[in-house]
């Protein structure tokens, strides 16, 4: 009996070590793979392929969030990445639909930096960065699609503009992967809604913001004759800095200024003639003014012309540190604020409309 126990002792010992190797495979597939995972999230609108293509790091992949209108296309959704053993920071996304005022990609603090995005460069508007991206739905759905609140579809109607957006709270997303995930949900969002286009369907490529330079104070932005005002500066506070230019598609152009000295000051650029975003800047009658001779409208910092290629939107947005820094130098006057903002904006429409075959138009009634 002692010889056989002795022999069936490594047996066992074996076995053991079996169960326990299994049972450590079967943890590590479950917090680092998406073996038997779900094949899709936020109530089937969003593929899990395309979510893993987003975050681009290995690890397991699950929904923490969803709430959904009771008929409708509306949702909100997290999805969130972890991993055990192989380190990593955990990530979360989060999807939404969303009914948005006017160009919102360049007037709200919400998309910073838009020379720093990639555009899509056709098909869609829309642009993604590491932080996140939007997609605006056709123009059919404007009407038709709204955000959540709690439980409550808000901002659905006339003057809104529909949208898919993408947020990325925690860790950085792969730019490509995060434009897929956002087509694709905003394709099957206006689907459910009855007002999907065949553009949708269509491959797009990304275009790719330059690098950081320094500006030249008679050319900024890279456009002759533009400067920025002498009362738009303050030595030491901000003054002529660095900037980074997008002009990677057909349509877009933006860029970025970095002032430099202690403001912590900032000021962004655009000119698009991407259809949908001038559309949305034209959605509010009470946002933008008509000029005289029929040559456009416009805004203290916006402005739709009509141009040769097409109707162009120009926009101009100031960071909070640029602005404390404003009404820093004019003493909180709210005339020589607003006068300084006008000059500065006048000065880009001249250089950006000239390049782009536009009227040049007088800022000083608006």
């Amino acid at each position: 009996m002692g010889t056989q126990t002795r022999r069936k002792r490594p047996t066992i010992i074996g076995a053991c070590a079996l169960v326990v190797i299994a049972a450590l495979v079967s943890l590590y597939c479950w917090w680092n793979t998406t073996v038997l995972g779900a094949e899709s999230f936020c109530d089937g609108r969003v593929d899990s392929g395309d979510v893993r293509q987003a975050l681009d790091s290995p690890g397991r992949v699950s929904e923490v969030l969803v709430r959904a209108a009771s008929s409708g296309p509306e949702f909100e959704c997290s999805v969130e990445r972890t991993s055990r053993f192989v380190g990593g920071e955990n990530q979360r996304l989060s999807l939404t639909t969303a009914a948005e005022k006017g160009a919102f990609p360049f007037t709200t603090g919400v998309w910073k930096n838009p020379a720093a995005r990639s555009y899509f460069k056709d098909g869609v508007a829309g642009a993604v960065s590491e932080t996140g991206g939007y997609v605006v739905l056709p123009r059919a759905c404007w009407e038709t699609v709204g955000g959540l609140r709690g439980n409550r579809v808000a901002g659905q109607g006339e003057g809104t503009v529909a949208a898919v957006e993408a947020t990325v709270e925690r860790g950085s997303a792969d730019r490509a992967g995060l434009a897929h995930l956002l087509r694709q949900t905003a394709r099957k969002v206006a689907e459910e809604a009855g007002c999907g286009t065949p553009e949708q369907a269509r491959t797009s490529g990304l275009s790719a913001p330059s690098g950081p330079h320094d500006t030249a104070a008679r050319s900024v932005c890279g456009l002759p004759g533009f400067s920025l005002p002498a009362n738009a500066l303050v030595k030491g506070v901000a003054d002529v800095g660095r900037e980074q230019v997008n002009s990677g598609t057909s349509h877009t152009w933006a860029c970025d200024l970095d002032l430099a000295g202690t403001g912590n000051a900032g000021v962004s650029f655009v000119a698009t003639s991407d259809a949908a975003v001038v559309a949305a800047a034209l959605q509010d009658p009470d946002a933008l003014r008509k000029l005289p001779g029929n040559t456009g409208s416009a805004a203290t910092g916006q402005a739709v012309l009509h141009c040769e290629g097409g109707d162009t939107y120009f926009g101009a947005r100031w960071n909070t540190g640029y602005e404390g820094v404003l009404l820093d130098s004019t003493h909180h006057s709210a005339a020589e604020y607003a006068q300084v903002r006008r000059a500065t904006f006048q000065s880009f429409l001249d250089a950006a409309a000239e390049s782009r075959a536009c009227p040049r138009v007088d800022l000083s009634a608006v």
